[in-house]
């Protein structure tokens, strides 16, 4: 499948933002938050939203967000699949939160965004997963604050986007890379992380080939089979700095 990347301008986009940021406050003075208690439920009006149960057994997505300026709060509760679909998956919209605590665990993707901008994801764990959080052609996010643990494939994998912030998460013992930047993604931010895995089979991060202008600064990648990896040559235009590491495939990297 293709991810096509939003035709949308700069700052048409940050003025659509504050507009939605603007109705949502609207909203919520004028409505309670609203109570999710299935699997497959459907946002599609702004407001706040809250998980007031643990939705175990998903035939399908946890929850679908298709709405911009959504805020979900899940309260300390869990979302369990049965090993495909997304947790939560938000597609084309703009300004969620996503505010845990609160644990997605069993299925295909933990958390989903497929051209979403300007939204965050908080002091969330994704553990038992194929892929912890995934996020395509999509920018100006933030994922910060979360846990990351024994995901099948990988922790956090950003495709095809710029300017998202991957800050301050635990990730540990995902199976085969903890943070992949794909895609010709460029102009992240990647700081503060610390990242160990399985000492004989996990990259601690993977950036690939074309994705340049990143910054990867003050991680620390221990214990994996391989801490540091850039695909471009002499790192292209990543900045490395900072880093706490064993290992890594190139001398820029630092």
């Amino acid at each position: 499948m293709t991810l096509c990347g939003s035709q949308m301008s700069r700052p048409a986009k940050l003025a659509l933002v504050g507009l939605t940021i603007l109705l949502v406050s609207n909203v919520a003075h004028a409505a309670p938050p609203t109570a999710i208690t299935t699997c497959g439920f459907e946002i599609t009006t702004p407001g706040q939203y809250y998980l007031a149960n643990d939705l175990l057994g998903c035939p399908g997505d946890g929850i679908i967000i298709a709405a911009s300026g959504v805020r979900l709060r899940l309260d300390g509760h869990a979302i369990q699949g049965s090993g495909d679909d997304h947790g939560i998956s938000a597609s084309g919209q703009a300004a969620i939160l996503i505010q845990g605590p609160g644990t997605i665990a069993g299925f295909g993707v933990g958390v989903s965004f497929v051209n979403v901008d300007f939204s965050n994801v908080i002091d969330v764990t994704a553990t038992r997963n194929d892929d912890g959080f995934f996020v395509a052609s999509s920018s100006d996010n933030m994922v910060q604050g979360n846990v990351v643990t024994e995901n099948s494939h990988n922790g956090i994998v950003i495709v095809g986007g710029s300017e998202n912030k991957v800050v301050n998460n635990l990730l540990t013992n995902n199976r085969d890379l903890g943070i992949f930047l794909s895609g010709f993604t460029d102009l992240n931010e990647v700081h503060a992380n610390i990242v160990t895995g399985i000492p004989n089979r996990t990259i601690g991060i993977f950036v690939n080939l074309g994705s340049t202008q990143n910054n990867i600064e003050g991680n620390t990648f221990l214990g994996n089979f391989l801490d540091m990896v850039d695909q471009n040559p002499d790192c292209d235009d990543n900045r490395w700095r900072g880093n706490q590491f064993d290992t890594a495939n190139q001398l820029c990297i630092q």
